[in-house]
């Protein structure tokens, strides 16, 4: 009962993470802080994969991509001085379709390669995924030329890319460390997070 109680507090949190999160990506101005963002929100949505399992962590973003969309459907968004009508149901969608790619990748590979490699090969997945999605929306309505786009395009990929790699070398780094170290009480809370929910 308790254990139970335990793992619903630790869904509900990553809900509302992935809620802070997702609002936060359509408030940052700067390409960087998107890939933070992003990046982060793959983090929080790989490890509730595998814990509560890939139908369990979608719900949980679906519900956080709703209330953020709630929130933020009057927003005025600009890029270069321009304003850009309907980037965050945009960028919503392109988060959902992206994040399930990425963590559908990430189940495959967890049962076959470490989890560093799982996770910096699903990050790769949705950023790439995320980025072909946003720039067919900028095609789509003209706000930039090619040149632009495709700017805009590497500079995001190269930002979540490194943010991605460096996050997988450090959580691998920190599992490694808590397995090595049994006085350790989060060692069993950590390694849950990280072994692939069946």
């Amino acid at each position: 009962m308790v254990e139970k109680a335990t793992d619903n507090k630790l869904y509900f949190l990553s809900i509302a993470l992935l809620c802070i999160l997702t609002y936060l990506l359509n408030c940052c101005t700067l390409i960087y802080q998107c890939g933070l963002a992003f990046i982060i929100i793959a983090i929080t949505m790989n490890a509730t994969t595998s814990v509560y399992g890939k139908s369990k962590a979608l719900r949980g973003l679906a519900f956080a991509i709703a209330i953020s969309f709630v929130l933020l459907w009057e927003l005025p968004y600009y890029i270069d001085g321009k304003m850009i009508n309907g980037i965050v149901v945009a960028s919503f969608t392109s988060l959902m379709i992206s994040m399930y790619w990425s963590v559908f990748v990430f189940q495959k590979l967890s049962s076959k390669f470490s989890a560093m490699a799982s996770n910096a090969l699903s990050f790769a997945a949705g950023t790439i995924i995320d980025g072909l999605i946003m720039g067919l929306f900028f095609i789509a309505n003209n706000n930039f030329s090619y040149e632009k786009i495709l700017d805009i395009f590497m500079k995001e990929c190269s930002y979540k890319l490194t943010y991605g790699l460096v996050a997988s070398v450090i959580l691998a780094v920190a599992l490694n460390m808590l397995k090595k170290n049994p006085n350790l009480k989060v060692k069993m809370a950590m390694e849950k997070f990280y072994v692939t929910a069946k």
